[in-house]
């Protein structure tokens, strides 16, 4: 008799629907983290070959949902783990998290056109009266708060969207592509260590005090103009990014 956990006929990978299973125990804190997850516990459950059990624990384990203790076994790690690998492309964090399975969920608010701080206005270029799209947006993974972006972006005038648009759409530039042809190439980042104010403590429900991961960017268009520049505050022990260099 088929598991009644698994869809044998829904064309995903049985690997991925138990890493999923697995994924939203330990992240809703249904696995015990002092209780070892055995490959013949997970057999013996989801009735499968070895194989997806094995292809399953292995991506938990990069994703930082699990880790593997010398003689012990593969522990859970509770709470969401987001890993960010280095080939998202720019802006389309919330895609991402949408394909891997993570339910994200993000409010938009303060929707304005603004003159940008000095320090952003450099390294944007643009103009001292240059009033720019202004808002933030508050992402959240299986119903917990994990980034709050301060959002600056270079737009036409008329680039007006509502709340709810950039709330289904999940990223502003993927809505200036649909509507205006501009299309990002590239990002450059800077990422940095600091420690919750009482406005992201109460943002990211989180201690004031608490280390907080800041992932500041300035994207870029195609032809190679500023675009936008967006300040990222992360729940750090939530939050791995990945990143390439060559040289």
């Amino acid at each position: 008799m088929p598991n009644s956990e698994l869809d044998l006929s829904s064309g995903v990978p049985l690997y991925r629907q138990i890493k999923d299973i697995l994924r939203k125990e330990i992240a809703g804190g249904a696995a015990d983290p002092q209780r070892p997850m055995t490959e013949e516990q997970l057999l013996s459950r989801f009735e499968v070959s070895r194989a997806p059990i094995r292809q399953a624990l292995k991506e938990l384990a990069n994703e930082g949902y699990v880790y593997r203790k010398q003689g012990k076994g593969t522990f859970p790690v509770p709470g969401t783990r987001v890993h960010r690998p280095a080939d998202v492309r720019p802006g389309a964090l919330y895609q991402y998290l949408y394909d891997t399975g993570l339910h994200p969920a993000s409010t938009v608010s303060g929707i304005e056109r603004a003159e940008p701080p000095a320090r952003i206005r450099h390294r944007l270029g643009t103009g001292a009266h240059e009033r720019l799209l202004h808002f933030t947006r508050l992402i959240s993974v299986e119903n917990e708060p994990l980034v709050e972006a301060d959002v600056y972006i270079r737009a036409p005038e008329d680039f007006a969207p509502t709340a709810a648009e950039l709330e289904d759409e999940g990223s502003a530039f993927e809505l200036l592509k649909r509507d205006f042809g501009i299309t990002l190439d590239r990002a450059e980042h800077e990422a940095w260590a600091t420690a919750a104010t009482a406005a992201h403590a109460a943002a990211l429900g989180v201690r004031e005090g608490s280390p907080l991961l800041v992932i500041e960017t300035v994207f870029f268009t195609t032809g190679g103009l500023p675009a936008g520049w967006r300040s990222a505050v992360h729940q750090a022990e939530q939050f791995k990014y990945r990143f390439v260099t060559s040289g």
